[in-house]
Protein backbone atom coordinates (compact mmCIF):
# COMPACT_ATOMS: atom_id res chain seq x y z
CA UNK A 1 0.00 0.00 0.00
CA UNK A 2 2.82 2.28 1.10
CA UNK A 3 4.23 1.50 -2.02
CA UNK A 4 1.38 2.35 -3.93
CA UNK A 5 1.02 5.64 -2.60
CA UNK A 6 4.74 6.22 -2.77
CA UNK A 7 4.43 6.21 -6.73
CA UNK A 8 1.24 8.07 -6.79
CA UNK A 9 2.85 10.83 -5.07
CA UNK A 10 5.84 10.64 -7.25
CA UNK A 11 3.92 10.53 -10.68
CA UNK A 12 1.69 13.62 -9.39
CA UNK A 13 4.58 15.50 -8.41
CA UNK A 14 6.21 14.85 -10.99
CA UNK A 15 3.32 16.14 -13.36
CA UNK A 16 3.23 19.39 -11.14
CA UNK A 17 6.79 19.82 -11.49
CA UNK A 18 6.88 19.58 -15.07
CA UNK A 19 3.93 21.87 -15.28
CA UNK A 20 5.32 24.63 -13.48
CA UNK A 21 8.65 24.24 -15.19
CA UNK A 22 6.57 24.72 -18.38
CA UNK A 23 5.04 28.18 -17.05
CA UNK A 24 8.22 29.47 -15.76
CA UNK A 25 9.91 28.85 -19.32
CA UNK A 26 6.49 30.80 -20.96
CA UNK A 27 6.79 33.57 -18.26
CA UNK A 28 10.30 33.98 -19.07
CA UNK A 29 9.70 33.87 -23.05
CA UNK A 30 6.38 35.28 -23.55
CA UNK A 31 5.85 37.62 -20.15
CA UNK A 32 3.14 37.50 -17.56
CA UNK A 33 -0.30 36.82 -19.74
CA UNK A 34 -2.03 40.06 -17.87
CA UNK A 35 -5.26 38.98 -17.36
CA UNK A 36 -6.79 40.71 -14.49
CA UNK A 37 -9.76 39.51 -12.16
CA UNK A 38 -11.68 42.97 -12.29
CA UNK A 39 -10.39 45.50 -14.32
CA UNK A 40 -13.28 48.31 -12.79
CA UNK A 41 -13.40 50.55 -9.64
CA UNK A 42 -15.80 52.24 -8.36
CA UNK A 43 -16.88 55.73 -9.36
CA UNK A 44 -19.27 57.89 -7.07
CA UNK A 45 -20.03 60.23 -10.02
CA UNK A 46 -21.29 57.55 -12.58
CA UNK A 47 -21.26 54.53 -11.20
CA UNK A 48 -17.52 52.69 -11.93
CA UNK A 49 -14.51 53.08 -14.53
CA UNK A 50 -11.79 51.06 -16.41
CA UNK A 51 -8.98 51.11 -13.71
CA UNK A 52 -6.23 53.78 -14.90
CA UNK A 53 -3.05 52.86 -16.53
CA UNK A 54 -3.88 48.99 -16.97
CA UNK A 55 -2.81 46.11 -19.23
CA UNK A 56 -5.21 43.11 -19.72
CA UNK A 57 -5.68 40.63 -22.21
CA UNK A 58 -9.70 40.25 -22.91
CA UNK A 59 -10.56 37.11 -24.54
CA UNK A 60 -13.01 34.49 -25.43
CA UNK A 61 -12.04 31.40 -26.96
CA UNK A 62 -15.78 30.62 -27.62
CA UNK A 63 -16.56 33.65 -29.26
CA UNK A 64 -13.40 34.02 -30.85
CA UNK A 65 -11.94 37.11 -29.69
CA UNK A 66 -8.35 37.75 -27.80
CA UNK A 67 -7.30 41.44 -27.17
CA UNK A 68 -4.75 43.10 -25.46
CA UNK A 69 -6.06 46.56 -24.10
CA UNK A 70 -4.42 49.04 -22.35
CA UNK A 71 -6.34 52.24 -20.34
CA UNK A 72 -4.59 55.46 -19.67
CA UNK A 73 -4.46 57.33 -17.16
CA UNK A 74 -7.88 58.83 -17.03
CA UNK A 75 -8.86 54.70 -17.06
CA UNK A 76 -9.93 55.06 -20.90
CA UNK A 77 -9.21 52.21 -23.53
CA UNK A 78 -6.97 54.76 -25.65
CA UNK A 79 -3.98 56.99 -25.95
CA UNK A 80 -2.92 59.59 -23.06
CA UNK A 81 -5.23 62.35 -23.52
CA UNK A 82 -3.45 66.04 -23.66
CA UNK A 83 -5.09 68.77 -22.16
CA UNK A 84 -4.90 71.53 -22.29
CA UNK A 85 -5.66 70.26 -25.80
CA UNK A 86 -3.06 70.94 -28.27
CA UNK A 87 -4.02 74.17 -30.78
CA UNK A 88 -5.37 73.23 -33.87
CA UNK A 89 -6.59 69.71 -33.13
CA UNK A 90 -10.07 68.67 -34.10
CA UNK A 91 -10.93 66.33 -30.94
CA UNK A 92 -13.89 63.81 -31.15
CA UNK A 93 -15.54 61.87 -28.17
CA UNK A 94 -16.78 58.59 -28.50
CA UNK A 95 -19.24 57.65 -25.31
CA UNK A 96 -21.08 54.78 -24.97
CA UNK A 97 -21.12 51.07 -23.67
CA UNK A 98 -19.06 47.75 -25.20
CA UNK A 99 -19.83 48.72 -28.50
CA UNK A 100 -17.85 51.70 -28.04
CA UNK A 101 -15.00 50.29 -26.24
CA UNK A 102 -14.51 47.12 -28.66
CA UNK A 103 -12.64 45.43 -25.75
CA UNK A 104 -12.82 42.61 -28.01
CA UNK A 105 -10.44 43.97 -30.49
CA UNK A 106 -7.13 45.05 -30.59
CA UNK A 107 -7.16 49.16 -30.20
CA UNK A 108 -5.59 49.77 -33.97
CA UNK A 109 -8.60 47.28 -34.78
CA UNK A 110 -11.45 49.86 -33.44
CA UNK A 111 -13.72 52.05 -35.20
CA UNK A 112 -12.48 54.51 -33.14
CA UNK A 113 -8.84 54.02 -34.43
CA UNK A 114 -10.42 53.78 -38.08
CA UNK A 115 -11.92 56.88 -38.39
CA UNK A 116 -9.06 59.07 -36.29
CA UNK A 117 -6.76 57.72 -39.12
CA UNK A 118 -9.05 58.79 -41.97
CA UNK A 119 -9.58 61.88 -40.57
CA UNK A 120 -6.52 62.61 -39.69
CA UNK A 121 -5.54 62.82 -43.40
CA UNK A 122 -6.80 66.45 -43.43
CA UNK A 123 -6.98 67.73 -40.79
CA UNK A 124 -5.17 66.81 -36.90
CA UNK A 125 -7.30 65.02 -35.04
CA UNK A 126 -7.76 62.72 -31.97
CA UNK A 127 -11.05 60.72 -31.40
CA UNK A 128 -10.96 59.83 -27.34
CA UNK A 129 -12.78 56.32 -26.95
CA UNK A 130 -14.78 56.59 -23.64
CA UNK A 131 -16.89 53.53 -23.93
CA UNK A 132 -17.28 50.92 -21.32
CA UNK A 133 -18.25 47.68 -21.01
CA UNK A 134 -22.06 47.41 -19.46
CA UNK A 135 -22.59 50.99 -19.27
CA UNK A 136 -26.59 52.28 -19.23
CA UNK A 137 -27.44 55.35 -20.38
CA UNK A 138 -27.53 56.95 -16.72
CA UNK A 139 -23.49 56.02 -16.64
CA UNK A 140 -22.83 57.82 -19.83
CA UNK A 141 -25.10 60.75 -18.55
CA UNK A 142 -23.09 60.61 -15.66
CA UNK A 143 -19.50 60.29 -17.55
CA UNK A 144 -20.20 63.17 -19.47
CA UNK A 145 -21.27 65.53 -16.99
CA UNK A 146 -18.39 64.60 -14.43
CA UNK A 147 -15.46 64.18 -16.97
CA UNK A 148 -16.38 64.01 -20.57
CA UNK A 149 -16.52 67.60 -21.06
CA UNK A 150 -13.48 68.65 -19.45
CA UNK A 151 -11.48 66.89 -22.31
CA UNK A 152 -12.59 69.53 -24.73
CA UNK A 153 -14.07 67.63 -27.24
CA UNK A 154 -15.00 69.66 -30.48
CA UNK A 155 -17.58 66.93 -31.05
CA UNK A 156 -19.32 64.44 -28.83
CA UNK A 157 -20.72 61.36 -30.90
CA UNK A 158 -23.12 58.91 -28.52
CA UNK A 159 -23.16 55.49 -29.70
CA UNK A 160 -27.07 54.00 -29.12
CA UNK A 161 -27.39 50.61 -28.56
CA UNK A 162 -31.10 48.82 -27.70
CA UNK A 163 -30.11 48.04 -24.14
CA UNK A 164 -29.93 52.27 -23.27
CA UNK A 165 -33.60 52.16 -23.38
CA UNK A 166 -34.33 53.10 -19.87
CA UNK A 167 -37.31 52.63 -17.85
CA UNK A 168 -36.06 54.08 -14.82
CA UNK A 169 -37.56 58.26 -13.25
CA UNK A 170 -34.36 58.53 -10.94
CA UNK A 171 -30.59 58.65 -12.48
CA UNK A 172 -29.58 55.01 -11.78
CA UNK A 173 -26.08 54.04 -13.22
CA UNK A 174 -24.76 50.62 -13.21
CA UNK A 175 -22.05 49.37 -9.95
CA UNK A 176 -20.45 47.48 -12.45
CA UNK A 177 -20.13 45.08 -15.34
CA UNK A 178 -22.19 41.98 -14.36
CA UNK A 179 -20.09 39.92 -17.05
CA UNK A 180 -17.00 41.93 -16.00
CA UNK A 181 -15.27 40.88 -19.07
CA UNK A 182 -15.24 37.06 -19.28
CA UNK A 183 -12.03 38.21 -16.62
CA UNK A 184 -11.32 35.05 -14.09
CA UNK A 185 -12.14 35.37 -10.43
CA UNK A 186 -10.86 34.21 -7.25
CA UNK A 187 -7.80 32.93 -6.04
CA UNK A 188 -7.72 31.30 -10.03
CA UNK A 189 -7.79 34.82 -11.39
CA UNK A 190 -5.46 36.01 -9.46
CA UNK A 191 -3.32 32.87 -10.17
CA UNK A 192 -4.00 33.63 -14.09
CA UNK A 193 -2.53 36.87 -14.08
CA UNK A 194 1.17 35.53 -14.80
CA UNK A 195 0.16 31.35 -14.93
CA UNK A 196 -0.15 30.71 -18.39
CA UNK A 197 -1.33 27.46 -17.78
CA UNK A 198 -3.55 28.13 -15.49
CA UNK A 199 -5.05 31.20 -17.78
CA UNK A 200 -5.30 28.51 -20.19
CA UNK A 201 -7.42 25.95 -18.52
CA UNK A 202 -9.89 28.51 -16.98
CA UNK A 203 -10.16 30.09 -20.38
CA UNK A 204 -11.24 26.16 -21.28
CA UNK A 205 -13.29 26.05 -18.56
CA UNK A 206 -15.28 29.53 -20.05
CA UNK A 207 -15.41 27.34 -23.71
CA UNK A 208 -16.98 24.46 -22.37
CA UNK A 209 -19.49 26.07 -19.66
CA UNK A 210 -20.80 28.99 -22.44
CA UNK A 211 -21.14 25.92 -25.32
CA UNK A 212 -23.72 23.68 -22.75
CA UNK A 213 -25.45 27.01 -21.90
CA UNK A 214 -25.94 28.09 -25.11
CA UNK A 215 -26.62 24.38 -26.47
CA UNK A 216 -29.17 23.87 -23.27
CA UNK A 217 -31.27 27.25 -24.63
CA UNK A 218 -31.21 26.25 -28.31
CA UNK A 219 -32.78 23.14 -27.07
CA UNK A 220 -35.77 24.57 -25.10
CA UNK A 221 -38.07 25.98 -27.84
CA UNK A 222 -39.66 28.00 -25.55
CA UNK A 223 -36.70 30.42 -24.83
CA UNK A 224 -35.67 33.33 -26.39
CA UNK A 225 -32.23 34.81 -25.77
CA UNK A 226 -32.80 38.98 -26.91
CA UNK A 227 -30.27 41.64 -25.40
CA UNK A 228 -31.52 44.86 -23.49
CA UNK A 229 -34.39 46.60 -25.29
CA UNK A 230 -34.60 45.33 -28.83
CA UNK A 231 -37.93 44.06 -28.36
CA UNK A 232 -39.06 46.91 -27.51
CA UNK A 233 -38.16 48.58 -30.67
CA UNK A 234 -38.80 45.54 -32.84
CA UNK A 235 -42.54 45.45 -31.85
CA UNK A 236 -43.61 48.99 -31.13
CA UNK A 237 -43.72 52.22 -33.27
CA UNK A 238 -45.83 54.79 -30.48
CA UNK A 239 -43.20 56.11 -28.76
CA UNK A 240 -44.26 58.76 -27.42
CA UNK A 241 -47.28 56.69 -25.78
CA UNK A 242 -44.81 54.18 -24.25
CA UNK A 243 -42.41 55.82 -20.74
CA UNK A 244 -39.67 54.00 -21.56
CA UNK A 245 -39.20 55.89 -24.81
CA UNK A 246 -39.78 58.99 -23.58
CA UNK A 247 -37.14 58.69 -20.25
CA UNK A 248 -34.91 57.88 -22.72
CA UNK A 249 -35.43 60.86 -25.02
CA UNK A 250 -35.13 62.58 -21.83
CA UNK A 251 -32.09 61.21 -21.33
CA UNK A 252 -30.43 62.29 -24.22
CA UNK A 253 -31.58 65.76 -24.37
CA UNK A 254 -29.66 66.03 -21.43
CA UNK A 255 -26.71 64.61 -23.00
CA UNK A 256 -27.73 67.50 -26.28
CA UNK A 257 -28.09 70.25 -23.40
CA UNK A 258 -25.25 69.46 -21.62
CA UNK A 259 -22.97 69.34 -24.70
CA UNK A 260 -24.57 73.00 -26.26
CA UNK A 261 -24.04 74.89 -22.76
CA UNK A 262 -20.86 74.39 -24.09
CA UNK A 263 -21.16 75.00 -28.17
CA UNK A 264 -20.13 71.60 -28.47
CA UNK A 265 -21.67 70.09 -31.23
CA UNK A 266 -23.51 66.50 -30.81
CA UNK A 267 -23.91 63.47 -33.33
CA UNK A 268 -26.63 60.97 -32.24
CA UNK A 269 -25.69 57.53 -33.57
CA UNK A 270 -26.61 53.75 -33.26
CA UNK A 271 -23.92 50.73 -33.16
CA UNK A 272 -25.00 48.01 -35.99
CA UNK A 273 -27.14 45.62 -34.02
CA UNK A 274 -26.42 42.21 -35.27
CA UNK A 275 -30.12 41.40 -34.19
CA UNK A 276 -31.78 43.84 -36.94
CA UNK A 277 -29.20 43.30 -39.99
CA UNK A 278 -27.99 39.59 -40.02
CA UNK A 279 -30.55 37.87 -42.09
CA UNK A 280 -30.20 34.44 -39.98
CA UNK A 281 -31.00 36.86 -36.91
CA UNK A 282 -33.81 38.32 -38.55
CA UNK A 283 -35.23 34.70 -39.60
CA UNK A 284 -34.94 33.55 -35.69
CA UNK A 285 -36.94 36.58 -34.64
CA UNK A 286 -39.51 36.65 -37.04
CA UNK A 287 -39.81 32.99 -36.09
CA UNK A 288 -40.15 33.63 -32.31
CA UNK A 289 -41.98 36.20 -32.41
CA UNK A 290 -43.70 36.87 -35.61
CA UNK A 291 -46.70 35.07 -35.14
CA UNK A 292 -48.16 37.52 -31.89
CA UNK A 293 -46.14 40.87 -33.76
CA UNK A 294 -45.62 42.68 -37.08
CA UNK A 295 -41.94 43.22 -36.21
CA UNK A 296 -39.97 46.70 -37.32
CA UNK A 297 -35.90 45.69 -37.85
CA UNK A 298 -36.06 49.55 -38.31
CA UNK A 299 -37.60 50.51 -34.95
CA UNK A 300 -34.31 51.50 -33.15
CA UNK A 301 -32.90 53.72 -36.15
CA UNK A 302 -36.55 55.17 -36.71
CA UNK A 303 -36.73 55.94 -32.97
CA UNK A 304 -33.62 57.61 -32.69
CA UNK A 305 -34.41 59.51 -35.92
CA UNK A 306 -37.56 60.56 -34.16
CA UNK A 307 -35.42 61.91 -31.25
CA UNK A 308 -32.79 63.61 -33.31
CA UNK A 309 -35.65 65.49 -35.13
CA UNK A 310 -36.96 66.63 -31.83
CA UNK A 311 -33.86 67.74 -30.52
CA UNK A 312 -32.04 69.58 -33.25
CA UNK A 313 -29.06 67.25 -33.75
CA UNK A 314 -27.66 65.49 -36.88
CA UNK A 315 -27.92 61.72 -37.12
CA UNK A 316 -25.41 58.50 -37.74
CA UNK A 317 -26.85 55.23 -38.55
CA UNK A 318 -24.52 53.18 -40.14
CA UNK A 319 -27.59 50.15 -40.59
CA UNK A 320 -28.35 50.60 -44.06
CA UNK A 321 -25.12 50.72 -45.12
CA UNK A 322 -23.98 47.33 -43.22
CA UNK A 323 -27.07 45.68 -45.17
CA UNK A 324 -26.18 46.14 -48.00
CA UNK A 325 -22.44 45.06 -48.04
CA UNK A 326 -23.23 42.04 -45.25
CA UNK A 327 -23.46 39.19 -48.32
CA UNK A 328 -20.35 40.78 -50.09
CA UNK A 329 -17.52 41.22 -47.09
CA UNK A 330 -19.58 38.17 -44.87
CA UNK A 331 -19.75 38.20 -40.95
CA UNK A 332 -19.43 41.48 -39.15
CA UNK A 333 -19.67 40.34 -35.35
CA UNK A 334 -17.72 37.58 -33.71
CA UNK A 335 -19.42 34.25 -33.16
CA UNK A 336 -22.56 33.82 -31.20
CA UNK A 337 -21.67 37.43 -30.06
CA UNK A 338 -22.97 41.12 -30.42
CA UNK A 339 -20.13 42.64 -30.56
CA UNK A 340 -18.23 43.36 -33.95
CA UNK A 341 -14.86 41.79 -34.84
CA UNK A 342 -12.27 43.50 -37.00
CA UNK A 343 -14.45 43.66 -39.96
CA UNK A 344 -17.55 45.12 -38.27
CA UNK A 345 -14.93 48.10 -36.63
CA UNK A 346 -12.85 48.90 -40.11
CA UNK A 347 -16.54 49.46 -41.90
CA UNK A 348 -17.73 51.58 -38.96
CA UNK A 349 -15.23 53.59 -38.56
CA UNK A 350 -15.18 54.63 -42.48
CA UNK A 351 -18.83 55.25 -42.10
CA UNK A 352 -18.16 57.60 -38.97
CA UNK A 353 -15.21 58.89 -40.28
CA UNK A 354 -17.64 59.97 -43.74
CA UNK A 355 -19.89 61.78 -41.71
CA UNK A 356 -18.32 63.26 -39.58
CA UNK A 357 -16.41 65.06 -42.85
CA UNK A 358 -20.10 66.00 -44.00
CA UNK A 359 -20.65 67.43 -40.63
CA UNK A 360 -17.42 69.33 -41.21
CA UNK A 361 -18.34 71.33 -44.17
CA UNK A 362 -18.74 74.86 -43.90
CA UNK A 363 -21.38 76.23 -42.53
CA UNK A 364 -21.82 72.95 -40.38
CA UNK A 365 -19.62 72.08 -37.65
CA UNK A 366 -16.73 74.37 -37.26
CA UNK A 367 -12.95 72.72 -37.14
CA UNK A 368 -10.85 74.49 -33.46
CA UNK A 369 -9.03 76.41 -36.07
CA UNK A 370 -11.92 78.20 -38.18
CA UNK A 371 -13.54 78.76 -34.38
Amino acid sequence: MRERLGKLLLVVGSVVGTLLLADIVFLVVHGPVRTVENFYEPDARFGYRMRPNLEFVFASPYHGYHATVRTNELGLRDDPVPLPKPSGTFRVLLIGDSMTAGLEVDKGATFEATSERLLGARRSTEVVNAGVRGYNLDNIVGYLDAAGLKLQPDLVVYVFTDNDLTTATTFQPEKGDISRGFSVHGFVGRVATYSHIAYRIEILRQRIALRRLRDRQQADATTVQLPGGIVSFLTNSNWPAHPGFILTAQRIEHLVRACAEREIPFLLANAPQRETIDPESRQFLTAQLGADHKLDFDGMSRYLDWVASKLEVPRFDPTPEFRSRRARDGDYWFHKDGHLNDRGHRLLGELLAARIESLLEPGRVSAPDSR
